[in-house]
């Protein structure tokens, strides 16, 4: 697959990086609106609130979708210039042809509350007849495609391996085995709860899809949210 591929109306999270490759300023929300014929791209620039945030020439961006079967995808191109299509702000820009699969250390962090519960994975293999204990209630503090902060009132230990359901806002069940590599005890309204920072060790490829799936669109609706302020 090369940027070509990709359907026009495609939303794009949209970086802008330094000389080193590290991401400068904030992460925005663009649009692919044209496939050029001399291989350049013409997607929607930035904006925030209602001003057009300036991308000047020459500089390098990171772009990075979801891909409906391989998952989260990006590639990097050169702003070649700033241009009007009408009334909408445009950038043309010259892709890179390589296009891979996100790293899960670089998948983006949303805060948001959601219901899960949680049992030790240990739990999950008492033997044939055996009543399994009622899982943990808990809620998340934020989620990425390879982890999540949790809160809980029951005490787990560091390094525990973990059965992990959250329940999107959608009603979907995303269900993943992680490690505790985090615990902090916190003083809540009930009392005393314990956050959790839980690495994803085992995943499936459909549930790891859907959850970067619901992250990209809420932050897609936050960043909406912001500029019709």
């Amino acid at each position: 697959m090369t940027p070509q591929d990709i359907s026009i109306g495609t939303r794009l999270e949209l970086e802008m990086l330094n000389n080193n490759g590290e991401r400068t300023g904030n992460l925005f929300i663009s649009q692919l609106l044209e496939h050029q014929d001399d291989g350049m791209m013409v997607i929607s620039a930035p904006i925030s609130g209602s001003r057009v945030i300036f991308v000047p020439d020459g500089i390098t961006l990171r772009l990075t979708f979801i891909h409906q079967i391989q998952g989260l995808l990006g590639f990097t191109a050169e702003v070649v210039s700033r241009e009007y299509r009408g009334k909408v702000a445009v950038l043309i820009i010259r892709p890179d042809m390589e296009i891979s699969k996100i790293q899960r250390r670089m998948h983006y962090r949303l805060e948001i509350v959601l219901d899960a519960t949680i049992r030790s994975a240990e739990e999950n293999d008492v033997p044939e007849g055996t009543e399994k204990p009622e899982p943990a209630l808990a809620y998340t503090k934020n989620i990425s495609g390879s982890g999540a902060c949790i809160v809980t009132e029951t005490d787990f230990p560091k390094n525990t391996s973990i059965l992990v359901e959250l329940k999107l806002t959608d009603g979907t069940l995303i269900n993943a085995k992680g490690v505790i590599v985090r615990k902090e005890m916190i003083d809540v309204r009930k009392g005393r709860s314990y956050e959790l920072g839980v690495n994803f060790i085992e995943i499936s490829n459909k549930d790891q899809n859907a959850l970067i799936k619901f992250i990209f669109e809420q932050q897609r609706l936050l960043l909406k949210k912001d500029k019709d302020k």
